[in-house]
């Protein structure tokens, strides 16, 4: 199971891509940390439903059949997903849109082999994984870790609020949320060893349960 991108390697790979031309590659990593979308729903994505007349739209619709169960047996309990665009996601897109000339129609991260088809799901696994290698990213890298990135801004943003997060990230239990927020193991030490702080000193002076009646 992916772990998440911590702030430092999700900036520093982003920069490396864009900075060796494979501005499509750091796009797919951007908007995967910035809108929490999954993979296999960012490569549905064309042209036509991020930008209207090469102005980038304010948010952004995946279509129900293009979401995960989207056309299982249980599609009817699945919804479309709507995320509204942040100001650095719609600069990023301005500028890929502007540079590669792309028509409505053409998937928005395009294979360069087959067409007006997008890249695999394979192909985008890895892509991200020797991207983080390049940079000294290691250990339990994919796809994944853009969302769960997001999911763990997300819920930071939110004062540590699990239902909003769930509700953004377009979870159907706030179960299946928490399992996404990792926890480094140093916090949940330090948490326990902040006890110190707010119990009695040995020194400090206990009235009696006897005293106290008095």
């Amino acid at each position: 199971m992916s772990r998440p991108f911590t702030a430092f390697e999700e900036e520093r790979l982003i920069q490396n891509l864009q900075a060796s031309g494979r501005a499509r590659d750091a796009l797919l990593v951007e908007m995967g940390c910035f809108l929490g979308f999954r993979v296999s729903e960012l490569l549905t994505l064309r042209v036509c439903d991020v930008a209207d007349a090469g102005v980038v739209k304010a948010e952004l619709v995946v279509a129900r059949r293009h979401l995960k169960g989207g056309k299982g047996e249980r599609r009817r309990s699945v919804c479309s997903r709507r995320a509204v665009v942040p100001q650095r996601i719609r600069q990023s897109l301005e500028g890929y849109l502007r540079t590669n000339m792309l028509l409505p129609g053409s998937y928005l991260f395009q294979s360069r082999k087959n067409g007006n088809s997008p890249i695999s799901r394979v192909q985008a696994y890895r892509i991200v994984v020797a991207a983080a290698e390049e940079v000294g990213v290691v250990g339990r890298i994919g796809t994944h870790s853009a969302r769960k990135r997001f999911i763990q801004r997300i819920y930071t943003l939110s004062g540590h609020d699990l239902i909003k997060t769930q509700r953004i990230v377009g979870h159907r239990s706030p179960l299946t949320t928490a399992r996404y927020l990792e926890t480094d193991q140093a916090d949940l030490d330090a948490l326990v060893l902040a006890q110190d702080a707010t119990h009695d000193s040995p020194n400090s002076t206990v009235a009696s349960p006897e005293a106290a009646a008095l």
